[in-house]
């Protein structure tokens, strides 16, 4: 049937809009081109997540914390740990709902709703860093960002898994993104931009050194004023805590202590500021295996035939020298003697320490958390392609923040990430920990080597016309 004249114009008119739209973000056709690619690469990168899937064959203990939270989410039972930060947990059982199912398959080869959770979370990721990296600095950053990421091994070995890595990736990425759009609109925009915040600390724990580095970033920038800008910032950071304080209050009221998010963070603390083992867990277990074994062998011999890595009989001997003391209270107290004895009594052991332990987190891969006949972990991503990818985006990011360091979008969400690794150095941190920073450091990393390269190109044009003006 015909439609009315009326209707057909209203329809041409909204098509005219809508190719105004495109022509005015995509004026040249190079652009048009870059795009296409960029959504190629996007859709490859996708499909490269969608083949692992089913080929984990291992699930480890921190998959299992996430998976049994989300399991007591979904029966509405009290979660049945705080170690973990619930934001994947959640995502888990939402997924669930929405898909019907009671509860999340802890399985090796696992095809279930937590690995297909995984693939839209790194969908997702591609797609905003693609956005945000055309937004800062054009088509060829975008470009750039969405092929270091999407074929970043380690990126697509943790679609497999029940990790948490996935999710913190793209919350971190949104919290820098909300702030960067909110910064110079109305109270509104800064609060949805607060609320991310808050979303990215339910996620990880250790964002909220982000939120205080953003807000710092807020009142500095003086926009619109001095006065104005301080409020912002106040409106900014107490929407971040609105938001995770209702959590805050839960676990605490559960775990009968104050709980700010986890309750993993003492134990942590202990083991990577123990400056004899390098701050690294499997080591200080091992210097104190013998230590732990000659303490407790009368009482308690079983701690001296602990698998290696379990740290129960360190802990156990800790809390034995703070009688009186909750096993957190007692691994915090040790904690705090740490820094006492080793940081102000050794600082340059300490700092040492701390430097090899930033060293390795970030020129190590993640192993691709699958096993090996024997036991133990195979390697499955490859190490040259690792420190290829990283040296390209730390350089390109370095470079941005010396080519751009007046543009508050690249300076203070950068800071705020390196914020975030320099608190990651004094818990026991693994190469794993680098997984979630990955597509943040491509994201900036191409925006600062496009830069940097645009500038280069723009001087040596300025140079060989000269002669020619002469």
């Amino acid at each position: 049937m015909k439609q009315p004249l009326g209707q057909r114009l209203r329809t041409l008119a909204g098509r005219e809009h809508r190719a105004a739209l495109f022509a005015r973000w995509f004026p040249r056709r190079i652009d048009r081109i870059l795009l296409a690619v960029v959504a190629v690469v996007i859709i490859a990168g996708t499909v490269a997540r969608v083949d692992v899937i089913g080929s984990n064959d291992r699930v480890s203990v921190d998959e299992g914390g996430y998976i049994a939270n989300a399991d007591r989410i979904l029966e509405g039972q009290q979660i049945a740990t705080y170690k973990w930060a619930p934001g994947t947990s959640l995502m888990f059982a939402a997924a669930a709902v929405l898909r019907g199912t009671p509860r999340i398959s802890q399985a090796t080869h696992s095809h279930g709703i937590a690995q297909y959770s995984q693939l839209v979370v790194e969908f997702l990721t591609l797609i905003l860093v693609a956005a945000l990296a055309w937004i800062l600095a054009g088509p060829w950053a975008a470009l750039v960002a969405v092929a270091l990421m999407a074929t970043y091994e380690p990126l697509i070995d943790i679609t497999r898994t029940y990790l948490s890595e996935p999710l913190g990736a793209l919350i971190l990425i949104a919290t820098a993104a909300s702030i960067c759009w909110a910064r110079k609109r109305d109270l509104h925009s800064l609060v949805l931009a607060g609320i991310v915040a808050g979303l990215a600390g339910l996620v990880r724990e250790d964002y909220a050194v982000a939120v205080a580095v953003i807000m710092l970033g807020l009142v500095i920038s003086g926009y619109p004023s001095r006065r104005a800008a301080v409020g912002r910032a106040l409106l900014y950071g107490l929407v971040a805590l609105a938001v995770v304080t209702p959590y805050v209050v839960y676990a605490s009221i559960k775990e009968q202590r104050f709980t700010p998010i986890v309750s993993a963070g003492p134990h942590a603390f202990f083991l990577g500021t123990y400056l004899p083992g390098g701050g690294n867990q499997f080591i200080d277990i091992s210097v104190t295996a013998k230590t732990v074994c000659r303490h407790f062998r009368k009482t308690d011999p079983g701690y001296c035939h602990l698998p290696p890595g379990d740290a129960q009989g360190l802990f156990a001997l800790v809390q034995s020298e703070h009688p009186g003391d909750s096993d957190q209270a007692a691994a915090q107290a040790a904690a705090f003697h740490n820094l006492d004895k080793y940081m102000l009594g050794e600082p340059l052991k300490f700092a040492h320490m701390l430097w090899n332990k930033a060293w390795n987190m970030w020129s190590f891969p993640w192993s691709g958390g699958n096993s090996v006949g024997g036991g133990g972990l195979a390697r499955t991503t490859s190490l040259f392609q690792h420190q290829l990818y990283s040296a390209i985006a730390w350089i390109g990011m370095l470079l941005g923040l010396v080519l751009l360091r007046r543009r508050w979008a690249f300076v203070v969400p950068v800071l705020a990430m390196l914020a975030i690794a320099v608190l990651n150095t004094f818990f026991a941190i693994t190469p794993r920990d680098n997984v979630r920073f990955m597509p943040f450091v491509f994201l900036y990393g191409a925006v600062g080597a496009v830069t940097a390269l645009r500038l280069l190109a723009k001087r040596v044009g300025e140079r060989r016309a000269r002669p020619a003006t002469a």
